[in-house]
């Protein structure tokens, strides 16, 4: 099974990352943006008045939106990414904002100058590193020659030049923390990815290698029961008994041997077994039960997709069902086919809307699982805990 980099914004914890600065970032947007209108409210009577509304109408589209989207659906990346496209357009059209009319004292700022600082921030936040740093850079000069200019109060060039540095210098600093997070929550992801595609590995070779046990076993006692019977045989009943006694010996073994492919195929018990002994050495406090097994089948393709699900769910629940839940797997036949079943007793959610960020859900373990011919069943409701079930037989 092949490693995945560290790289995708789709991995739990970068999502989770996102999640949390989307949300600090909501909170900095609506105090600053309400900033920014009180200052420009307080110089309307310098502004053209409809281009001022037109401009807080869009302001407030833009921030009721992200609040929206960010809150009720947990997915803000266009949002984030409309609120420096709009606050570059205000600034570029910035001549058309005042009443040419007015002479501006040199104290005046114009109101967007409070925009600037959330713009660039959510430039930093949402849109490629470098893309994020030329905006930062373009927002900067920008405001410098809007600040000296007759629109802006034709201020100092130097009072300017310390503005827009004070703006790059906080713009470049949160996007930089934005960015180192994001890269350790890659890694934690990454570093957890290859556990369970060790995991997954471990567990069919060792189910291989259980295999083997066992087929050596059925050889050893086979040869040893007919060496017995034939050390003792001198009449030729005992003769005839000993002949038979390899003739089933043989015969057994050209069973076992024709339907047993260590590369392709172990049966569920040596498949229970090493998926047993990896559940309990990287979770072990997980209780995990065998019941009803068999010498059924299970193509390697199917073992690892099952093995690889199996862990995904184990390792959901350690995350997000709580410290004090009650863990445990059950491992058990259905005929020539197999389910297992994960159970906590911890938080829980509404299976009918499971997150889109639940990656772990929706790729490693129900599409996993499809990809080979199963199915799975979530079982779960806020505070009942959760059920995961995956189930494969031959004929699904």
């Amino acid at each position: 099974m092949a490693l995945k980099r560290p790289v995708s914004a789709k991995s739990y914890s970068v999502s989770r990352v996102n999640q949390l600065i989307a949300s600090i970032y909501s909170f900095l947007l609506v105090a600053v943006v309400s900033e920014a209108l009180v200052n420009g409210f307080r110089q309307l009577e310098s502004l053209n008045p409809m281009v001022f509304v037109a401009s807080v109408a869009l302001l407030a589209f833009l921030v009721v939106g992200f609040l929206i989207s960010h809150f009720a659906f947990q997915s803000s990346m266009f949002w984030f990414r409309a609120i420096p496209v709009l606050t570059l357009v205000l600034l570029a059209t910035w001549p058309l904002h005042y009443d040419s009319f007015t002479l501006l004292p040199e104290s005046f700022k114009p109101w967007i100058w409070w925009l600037l600082g959330i713009a660039a921030v959510a430039a930093g936040i949402s849109f490629r590193f470098w893309l994020g740093v030329v905006y930062i850079f373009i927002v900067s000069l920008g405001w410098i020659a809007i600040r000296v200019s007759p629109s802006g109060g034709s201020g100092e060039l130097i009072l300017a030049i310390q503005d827009s540095l004070h703006l790059f210098v906080l713009a470049s600093i949160a996007t930089t923390m934005a960015a180192a997070a994001r890269w350790q929550a890659a890694k934690t992801d990454f570093a957890n990815q290859n556990l369970i595609a060790s995991s997954v590995k471990s567990a069919q070779s060792q189910a291989v290698e259980l295999e083997q046990s066992r087929l050596d076993a059925l050889v050893h006692d086979s040869v040893l029961t007919t060496l017995l019977v034939a050390s003792k045989a001198q009449t030729p009943e005992e003769v005839s008994l000993a002949r038979e006694s390899a003739t089933e010996a043989m015969r057994r073994l050209d069973s076992d041997t024709a339907s047993l492919k260590p590369t392709t195929a172990i049966t569920q018990v040596s498949f229970f077994e090493a998926l047993q002994n990896r559940i309990h050495e990287v979770h072990p406090s997980f209780e995990v039960s065998l019941q009803q097994t068999n010498n059924s089948l299970v193509p390697e393709l199917v073992s690892e997709a099952l093995t690889e699900a199996t862990l995904q769910a184990v390792d959901n629940s350690t995350k997000h069902g709580g410290g004090s839940a009650k863990r445990s797997v059950s491992l058990q036949s259905a005929g020539k086919g197999l389910k297992i079943v994960v159970s906590d007793t911890g938080k829980g959610f509404r299976a009918s809307k499971i997150p889109k960020d639940r990656l772990g859900i929706q790729l490693s373990i129900i599409g996993r699982v499809k990809s080979v011919g199963g199915r799975v069943f979530i079982r779960s409701e806020p505070g009942k805990g959760t059920d995961v079930v995956l189930e494969w037989s031959p004929s699904v």
